[in-house]
Parts: structure tokens; C-alpha cells; sequence
């Protein structure tokens, strides 16, 4: 999920006030947010051992809205090897615009863990691998936010699919992840479920990887 998302789908007349106060109140928050977002970034698909991960969340702020989901899959010679599947109670409402796109409602995180009880699990899933996300600087902020209040350390440097996309395939119209699904004949049944896009932004790290390597050789 990133700022496209919520730009493309979300229409005033769709939401209640308080709803859309509170959807602009994150689009403006997220905008200062992520600009104070660093991490190692990758610009070549060119290594086969790494991890991809998306998150869905309760809005665009990785300082004031909250991790509803992970999906992640660690890969290894470009195999998924281990998966990291979770729900996770935001103890905060999901707003119903979210829930209405992402088709994850308060009654299904009501009995899941918090982000404490799992994170540190994922964070030693991540390993020292790299990072393979669809607009990455709105999960590393998520990612990288969380890990301070939980005083936990994360340094893995971050390859972000939408820049990578750009750059071997400047030709293409659009960088979204449906639009990208679309054109490369990915599947992705159950698009803005972290791990359907998790599975999917793997599908096309694999064309962007042998895009790379095609290059290289030439």
C-alpha cells in the first residue's frame, strides 16, 4: 500500500467527515514523516538471497497510525524458503475506508497479537538479508519507526521495486503494483493484502532480477 492508494481510491463523498479529517490529517502527517525516513537504499535487482515484505496499516503516518498486517517471505537463490504471515491489533480503530480496501475489519484483528508481542520475532526473521519492497520508503518508515519504540535495531538496506521498475523499464506508463501485475501478467487475487502483494512484488523482482543480469552480460 502506498500514497497512490489512498489518492486514487478514496473520493470525498465516499467517507464521513470525521473520516476524511482524519485521512487528510495522516496524508499530511505521512508527507513530513517519511522525509525524515534513512536507510541504505539499493538500486540493482542483483543479489538472489533477500527478503520481501509489505505491511498494511491504519493510514500513511508511520510516527501516528499503526501496522495491521505483515506479509514476508525470506528467499533464498530466488526460492521462498519461510514466510512471515500475521494480523495485528492496532489498539486503535481500523478506519472504514481502510477496511473497505484492504478487506481487514476491527472484528478480524480484535484477537490477534500487538505489534510488541511479534515484532521482535520478525525483526530476527529479517536477518541481515536485503529488503525487497514496492515503494519502499513508505515500509521502511513503518519498519524503521517501530523498532525505535521498541528499542530495537534494524539495518538492513532496502531495494524499492518502484524506482528499480523505472529505471529498467522507463517505456511503461505507470509503476503502480496493479498496473505493473497488469502488464507482466502477475497474479495477485487479493491485492492490498500484504502477503498477495508480497507474493506478487516477489513475481516481479524475478523479471526485474533476470532484466538485470540480461544487461550485465550484454
Amino acid at each position: 500500500m502506498h500514497k497512490d492508494f489512498l489518492n486514487n481510491l478514496i473520493k470525498k463523498s465516499d467517507l464521513k467527515n470525521t473520516d476524511y479529517f482524519v485521512y487528510n490529517q495522516s496524508k499530511t502527517k505521512k508527507s513530513t514523516d517519511v522525509e525524515k525516513i534513512t536507510f541504505n537504499k539499493l538500486s540493482k535487482a542483483n543479489f538472489k538471497d533477500y527478503i520481501v515484505l509489505d505491511f498494511e496499516t491504519t493510514g500513511l503516518s508511520p510516527i501516528n497510525d499503526k501496522i495491521i498486517e505483515i506479509g514476508a517471505i525470506k528467499v533464498k537463490d530466488n526460492i521462498i524458503i519461510d514466510k512471515f504471515d500475521t494480523l495485528i491489533n492496532p489498539k486503535m480503530p481500523i478506519p472504514p475506508f481502510i477496511s473497505n480496501k484492504i478487506n481487514i475489519t476491527n472484528e478480524m484483528v480484535k484477537d490477534k497479537p500487538f505489534i510488541e508481542d511479534i515484532f521482535k520475532d520478525f525483526i530476527k526473521f529479517l536477518e541481515y538479508l536485503p529488503l525487497v519492497i514496492h515503494n519502499a520508503k513508505f515500509d521502511m518508515g513503518f519498519l524503521i519507526n517501530n523498532c525505535k519504540n521498541l528499542s530495537l535495531s534494524i539495518n538492513n538496506p532496502a531495494l524499492d521495486t518502484v524506482s528499480t521498475t523505472k529505471i529498467l523499464f522507463p517505456e511503461l506508463k505507470k509503476y503502480n503494483l496493479a498496473f505493473l501485475c497488469n502488464h507482466f501478467n502477475i497474479s495477485n487475487p487479493n491485492a492490498h493484502r500484504a502477503m498477495s502483494d508480497v507474493l506478487a512484488t516477489y513475481e516481479l523482482y524475478k523479471i526485474l532480477y533476470n532484466e538485470t543480469m540480461k544487461k550485465t552480460i550484454s
